[in-house]
């Protein structure tokens, strides 16, 4: 028992030592933790100095688009895609070396230490891409840091794009693809694009198997936008545009020919002796035109004004009607007599006429269209 005892005792004293011990550093504890939070707190200051705008504004970005290929041109809903590379390049001071002239090469970030850099690292304007539909994938990033405090940003991307398509000389029009990128959340007094710059890939590229580029032009604008009621409600704009010209070969040979024949064989109805055959390939061929109006809606979208493949169709239509009606009033006046076509004035007159008019009228939709 004595010993029990003895050995409670002990273990009590112990303990009271070693609180009494935690006692006296309680002070160089709570000095240790004040200068912690002081560091951090300064690290934090001088980080979320990093991410606020550079003292010199506006700041100038400098921006090139890159394009690699255009494709899955869709007519009907007046989009396209992209494959191409956008790069930003601005300078902040605050990242300049003293050392700058004789510092190593710039440190380079790719994908996603790319991403944490430019999220706790440094100040990075947002910068979105106006005529874009739906997400656009990045599937490479990268930044660069040069000594002299110059930040090159370059991305990869992949989009569906649009814009408004003229399709009144349709299959002989011109379109424009354009690529628009604005500033989000800066106005021109703190953030303009300078030197927008365009590049287009040549080589291998499907997109000149049908499309002819006749201009290439990257320019600078400030777009109002009024209803936001700040003092400045401009926002810089560099917006990339390829303007190209469809090559017709396709839609001349197998789609425009193809209906002048048969238009054109539709006279054959002035040279046949039976009403019944004159009747028959009218609406036959009335019927085939009826399918190259279904093979144009199909390729255009809903529009408020007539193209010109449509015009040529409709000019089909009304000359294969005519000539219909003209066989009927003939056969109301001439009978089944064998004159009416072997002798029949007005039969031999339609025979020359039709045709002619019929080219003049393809002539006259040319210079209408201005189809050059």
């Amino acid at each position: 028992m004595m010993y029990n005892a003895e050995y409670r005792h002990l273990a009590t004293q112990k303990k009271f030592d070693f609180f009494r011990s935690q006692k006296s550093k309680k002070p160089y504890a709570t000095l240790l933790l004040i200068i912690i939070l002081f560091c951090s707190l300064k690290a934090f200051s001088e980080n979320d100095n990093l991410i606020l705008p550079p003292e010199n504004l506006p700041v100038e970005i400098s921006v090139d688009l890159y394009i690699n290929k255009i494709y899955n041109i869709n007519t009907v809903d007046e989009t396209y895609q992209i494959d191409g590379y956008l790069e930003y390049s601005w300078v902040d001071d605050r990242l300049k070396l003293p050392d700058a002239d004789s510092a190593p090469a710039p440190r380079l970030y790719e994908n996603d230490r790319a991403r944490e850099f430019i999220n706790t690292k440094i100040w990075f304007p947002t910068i979105e891409i106006m005529n874009v539909q739906g997400e656009i994938q990045k599937p490479g990033i990268s930044i660069q840091v040069h000594p002299d405090g110059t930040i090159i940003y370059d991305e990869r991307f992949f989009g569906t794009f649009s814009t408004y398509m003229n399709f009144k000389e349709f299959p002989f029009d011109k379109q424009s693809f354009k690529v628009r990128v604005e500033a989000f959340s800066y106005d021109n007094n703190h953030l303009v694009f300078t030197n927008p710059t365009l590049y287009f890939e040549t080589e291998n590229n499907s997109f000149l198997e049908k499309w002819n580029i006749t201009e290439m032009k990257a320019q600078i604008s400030a777009h109002p936008y009024p209803e936001n009621n700040t003092e400045n409600p401009y926002y810089s704009r560099a917006e990339f545009e390829i303007n190209a010209k469809r090559l017709t070969g396709y839609y001349l040979w197998q789609v425009l020919f193809p209906l002048f024949i048969i238009i054109m064989a539709s006279f054959v109805i002035f040279w046949i002796r039976d009403f019944g055959t004159q009747i028959g390939v009218g609406f036959t061929l009335m019927l085939t035109v009826v399918a190259f109006n279904f093979y144009a809606t199909s390729i255009l979208p809903e529009l408020p004004y007539q193209t010109f493949i449509e015009s040529v169709i409709i000019v089909g239509y009304i000359f294969i009607f005519l000539g219909i009606v003209a066989v009927i009033v003939n056969y109301r006046i001439w009978g089944d007599k064998k004159e009416k076509v072997d002798n029949n004035k007005f039969m031999r007159l339609l025979r020359y006429l039709f045709p002619l008019a019929f080219f003049t009228a393809w002539l006259l939709l040319f210079w209408l269209f201005k189809i050059d």
